[in-house]
């Protein structure tokens, strides 16, 4: 890749200044011209493969990670589902799409999945370097919330699983969450996968207070079994 000095010179300017993600007007602004010639920069800069096109305007540099362009193109937004339980190395699957929690609707962008939730649903999130991502606890809730964008029901048994066993998430955290997102469906499918690692936890019978009544698929995308659980209040079609 052979630059030319203003070409090598915006290039090093965007990287000295953290900007992985940028339009032609922060190049405008940053190197103080005006739009053409910081057109003619980007044009360049893309047909010598330094930085690639992302939609929506939007230029990055070859290698930032997807998940970092991925919240910084559309806000806010944070990764969650199958993508999160991936990167916490609970799913030993990485989806092809990125999935990502927001609370204001988008098309998909490239392979960029956003998933629209209320504003009282958006949180328990972090930022690990440059990316915003689910906490694991929260990867999880958004996972029962909608299992179709964590590969099901079944991959996010497993999930949980890994995770109890190996003690890296905090439970009582977990079931905070499922109590603040204020889905039934959400407290009942994370009840009945959690009461054989620890019943005796006092905040997992507190769930049962707000299941409400009548059935609820285990997993919402599979068909009915009738294959009734009593006490979560599920039908068990996996």
């Amino acid at each position: 890749m052979q630059l030319s000095k203003l070409e090598d010179f915006a290039y090093e300017e965007l990287k000295k200044n953290g900007l992985f993600l940028f339009r032609i007007r922060d190049i405008a602004l940053r190197l103080e011209v005006n739009k053409e010639k910081a057109y003619n920069l980007v044009k360049a800069l893309k047909k010598k493969n330094a930085i690639e096109k992302i939609g929506k305007g939007f230029f990055a540099f070859k290698d930032v990670d997807e998940m970092a362009i991925a919240t910084g193109i559309h806000y806010p937004s944070y990764v969650s589902f199958w993508s999160a339980l991936s990167y916490y190395g609970l799913s030993d699957q990485m989806p092809k799409k990125i999935f990502l929690v927001t609370t204001k609707y988008t098309k998909e962008v490239n392979n960029f999945r956003y998933v629209t939730l209320s504003k009282k649903r958006f949180f328990g999130y972090t930022a690990v370097g440059k990316i915003t991502i689910a906490e694991k606890e929260k990867a999880i809730i958004d996972s029962l919330l909608f299992p179709k964008y964590a590969g099901g029901i079944k991959e996010i048994i497993k999930c949980i699983e890994t995770a109890l066993k190996s003690g890296t998430i905090d439970i009582k955290k977990l079931i905070g969450y499922a109590l603040k997102v204020e889905s039934k469906a959400v407290l009942r499918r994370l009840g009945y996968i959690i009461v054989p690692f620890d019943s005796k936890i006092k905040a997992i019978e507190n769930m049962r207070k707000y299941i409400g009544k009548g059935y609820e698929l285990f997993d919402p995308n599979l068909k009915r079994k009738n294959k009734f659980n009593k006490k979560w209040l599920l039908d068990v079609n996996i």
